[in-house]
Order: structure tokens, then sequence, then C-alpha cells
């Protein structure tokens, strides 16, 4: 941000469309955390299944591959790499 000039950073940091991606960006940093906890609810739940039965869950699999997939969107668009706004703006990552 060098050669800034007063005008322009007044012009910037009164953008509409900034502090809406604001917005977006703390309620998907929210997904994000909550998103983290739920993986680490099922691998916990995998690995007992695994332990107690001898196999894990696929469906569990599948959900957790879909998740990972989610996440990355999340911090494709957190990290400003992307723009376009992941689940519920877009469908939910499905491998199906």
């Amino acid at each position: 941000m060098t050669g800034l000039n007063e005008e322009e950073l007044k012009k910037y940091v009164k953008d509409k469309d900034t502090w809406i991606r604001f917005l977006y960006l703390v309620v998907f940093g929210i997904a994000f955390y909550l998103s983290s906890l739920l993986i680490f609810a099922a691998s916990i739940f995998q690995f007992l299944a695994k332990l107690f039965s001898g196999a894990a869950f696929s469906g569990l699999a599948e959900f957790g591959d879909n998740l990972a997939v989610y996440l990355t969107q999340v911090t494709r668009y957190l990290t400003f790499a992307s723009d376009e706004k992941p689940f519920p703006f877009a469908p939910f990552p499905s491998k199906k």
C-alpha cells in the first residue's frame, strides 16, 4: 500500500463491499471452527468404531472427506484465494 493518498485510503475504508466481506469472514471463521470440532468428534467416533468393531464406518468416512473439501473452500475464501462463498451459498461438497 505504498503511495496511497488520503483520498484513496478513505475510499477503501468506506467501501461497503469490503465491510460485507468482513462479515462473511467472521461467519465463515465460526463455521471453520465448528467444522474442525466436528471433524475431531468424527475421528474419535471412527477410532472407537475401529477399536470395538474392527472397521470404521464408510458413511462417516465419506462425510469426513466432504467436510475436508468444505474446509478447503472456507480456507480459500477466508484467505482471499477465492471469491466464491462456500456452503450455504453453494452446494455442500459431495464426491458422489
